[in-house]
């Protein structure tokens, strides 16, 4: 994404978004791409993608501010330069208590993560290939074609194959990718599956 912002003035933009404080970004780009992802939770990321744009794409960091402001109340202008409509507040007032919930759902996920994780080996063993893990988020950018890799390996069958697949486990993207081979492998080898 193309900006005439300093990472440190996007960097500002994205603190107004999160009450945690956030850190440095190493680069304008990456900046710009925390912003993006914070500024979905806000307003949703169907319309995050263009306001991203539009906000950052300021002439100065008071005018991508008043950018920001306006986008997230709602009455930001549109690409013709008119308001916005009376009905496009409504989407910000649902995404605003979407956001806010997600610090308290953060224990759920891990309390059903492990009857799911459970229910997906107990799966896998009786030989039902693992759905793929999402990696739809921009964090797994850059573990999606090795995801690809594993879905193709494991459609064919190749339970070898996916054991020679090597993983380093080091952060969540090589953990999920690593959880999904070994599911996979065990689905193939209840099968009876074995591939030289």
């Amino acid at each position: 994404m193309h900006t005439i912002l300093t990472a440190t003035e996007i960097n500002r933009l994205a603190q107004r978004l999160s009450q945690p404080p956030l850190g440095r970004s190493a680069s304008a780009a990456a900046a710009a791409e925390r912003f993006q992802r914070l500024l979905a939770t806000k307003i949703g990321p169907a319309r995050a993608a263009d306001a991203a744009k539009t906000i950052l794409s300021a002439p100065g960091f008071e005018s991508a501010e008043g950018r920001l402001v306006a986008e997230i109340k709602g009455d930001a202008p549109n690409m013709a330069g008119d308001p916005a409509p009376a009905a496009d507040p409504a989407p910000v007032a649902i995404a605003k208590p979407k956001a806010e919930p997600k610090p308290e759902s953060t224990s759920a996920p891990n309390a059903q993560r492990r009857p799911r994780n459970a229910d997906l080996e107990a799966k896998a063993r009786q030989g039902e290939l693992p759905p793929p893990p999402d990696f739809s988020a921009l964090t797994h950018a850059r573990f999606r074609a090795k995801l690809e890799g594993l879905i193709a390996l494991a459609g064919r069958g190749d339970a070898e194959a996916l054991r020679a697949v090597t993983i380093n486990p080091v952060s969540s993207s090589p953990k999920a990718l690593a959880r999904y081979r070994d599911l996979c492998i065990t689905a193939l080898e209840a099968r009876g599956v074995r591939k030289a």
